[in-house]
């Protein structure tokens, strides 16, 4: 940890204090369960007792101030400069001033309130996502402590967990996993032999912004008309089936040339990523964990493979356009294909809802479909290739460990109440989505997500071969996992032996 002269918050504490907001509880709806993030319960500063629509806010088991001497806080991010102008370059762990955008706002006044109590200050560094493995390599083999905490990106991560880079976060003193700002989906899955390398917490909005989701043409579905789709999705009939009806139903040849082509209308706009979106919105994982808590590879039974055959089969339709088929398409040209017109649905990450803001088209936000209408609930992926989750290098231990764990406990729990409100609240449900309806999808969405071990860790690289078998049309799924489940398992194997330290 790098020293620094202590940044004073005074002026903006009262503001943040009364700024200080909670979503609602969430409701016995099978289809929108309590979620560790997003679904924050505040009480409103200055209340001496809480409301019965406000539940009394959470404290942190921490010292509530602190004197570390204006220690600088590192926090060390990835980054892909084609991406330096979107929101998928972390804007949830710092900010220079308030500017009156709300997340930028939240964040500022969060650190601002940190720094004041504990005399630390937080800064961040982007690195290219090239170069980040090589940095705490580095770092870890020299005793560098530059790097206090760290978001590789989970595409290029797999390799840095099983180089043993990280602290086991379970062993981190004061962070308290029981609590709602720590995503207990995350910790469930991706923590072995009580091991955890990284984990998803309210600090971040970033992890959320890579929540896979579909959105509607609400033109397009009032055009064909269409059934309300979120009655559909409130009764559980939101299925593949149905996407694959209505799509069909909805594609056509805008031009007349007999070939449906990029100028037409589509039923679905897809990308490769559907193949593991849809398949864990089937309510399946990759790997699990057995009676050991070790992980194991799962994939193969009956119902796995009916669920994958259906997602390849969906993505060989005529009304099914996959962006990654037409190299001469970028991200931007694609979610414009969308905007102007040239499709009923459009897969996307949550990111898109933001992106989209500034555009004309009217359009709804629904959830992954189910694999069927007896699946309990929906399930919403976390994509590897645009979030990264927080992980803390070797270097820091001691009382370097002791002090980060606590201003990383009080960030998360500042976050869960201020910073997660304004992102779902403001930013998602208010300003960027177009109706009351698409926040109630945006409940469902953001208190089922999936964390699969496979795709984060990657195992002997089936994850990059199950994304692959949509656009590969690869329908001999069996024989395929037959074949590579050895190399599968042996990659298991050297990763839980790499963070035992054998």
């Amino acid at each position: 940890m790098k020293k620094s002269m202590q940044r004073l918050a005074a002026l903006f504490l009262a503001l943040l204090l009364l700024a200080l907001t909670a979503c609602s509880e969430s409701g016995t709806n099978p289809e929108t369960p309590a979620a560790p993030e997003g679904s924050a319960e505040a009480n409103p500063a200055g209340s001496e007792e809480p409301s019965p629509e406000e539940p009394e806010r959470l404290q942190p088991h921490i010292p509530e101030t602190g004197d570390y001497g204006g220690d600088e806080i590192y926090f060390l991010v990835w980054e892909l400069p084609d991406w330096a102008s979107t929101v998928r370059q972390y804007r949830d762990i710092y900010a220079e001033g308030l500017t009156g955008e709300a997340i930028n706002d939240a964040v500022y006044n969060r650190n601002a309130l940190i720094e004041s109590r504990y005399n630390v200050k937080i800064t961040q560094e982007r690195m290219n996502i090239s170069n980040i493995d090589s940095a705490i390599g580095k770092a870890v083999t020299s005793g560098d402590t530059t790097y206090d905490v760290v978001y590789p990106r989970l595409y290029e991560a797999a390799g840095m967990y099983q180089k043993n880079y990280f602290q086991n976060l379970m062993n981190v003193p004061h962070l308290d996993f029981d609590m709602p700002w720590w995503d207990s989906n995350c910790v469930a899955s991706l923590s072995t032999n009580g091991i955890l390398p990284a984990v998803a917490t309210s600090i971040n909005v970033n992890d959320k912004d890579a929540t896979a989701a579909v959105a509607f043409s609400k033109p397009g579905a009032e055009d064909n008309g269409l059934e309300d789709l979120y009655t559909a999705v409130r009764e559980g009939r939101w299925t593949f089936d149905l996407v694959a009806s209505l799509s069909e139903q909805c594609n056509r040849d805008m031009n007349g040339d007999g070939t449906v082509t990029y100028d037409d209308y589509y039923g679905f706009l897809g990308k490769n990523d559907v193949m593991t979106s849809f398949w864990h919105g089937g309510g399946g994982l990759l790997c699990t964990k057995d009676e050991e808590d070790q992980f194991t590879f799962s994939f193969g039974t009956e119902y796995d493979l009916d669920v994958a055959v259906k997602i390849v089969n969906m993505m060989q339709q005529p009304w099914f356009f996959n962006q990654h088929l037409h190299s001469e398409i970028d991200d931007t040209q694609f979610t414009e294909l969308f905007e102007t017109g040239h499709g009923l649905f459009f897969w996307m990450r949550l990111d898109e809802v933001t992106n989209m803001r500034n555009g004309d088209t009217d359009f709804g936000i629904l959830p992954t479909p189910k694999y069927s209408e007896t699946q309990d609930k929906y399930y919403s992926f976390v994509s590897q290739h645009t979030t990264g989750l927080l992980s803390i290098p070797l270097t820091i231990a001691g009382d370097s460990l002791d002090e980060l764990g606590i201003i990383l406990e009080a960030l998360a729990a500042e976050s869960q109440y201020t910073l997660i409100p304004e992102y779902i609240e403001s930013s998602l449900k208010t300003k960027y989505a177009r109706d009351e309806q698409s926040a109630d999808m945006l409940d469902i969405i953001i208190n089922n997500r999936v964390f699969d071990p496979m795709e984060i860790y990657n195992f002997g690289g089936f994850a990059s071969t199950f994304m692959g078998y949509g656009p590969n049309n690869t329908t001999d799924i069996a024989s395929n996992v037959q074949k590579q489940s050895k190399i599968v398992n042996k990659s298991i194997e050297k990763f839980l032996k790499a963070l035992l330290g054998d």
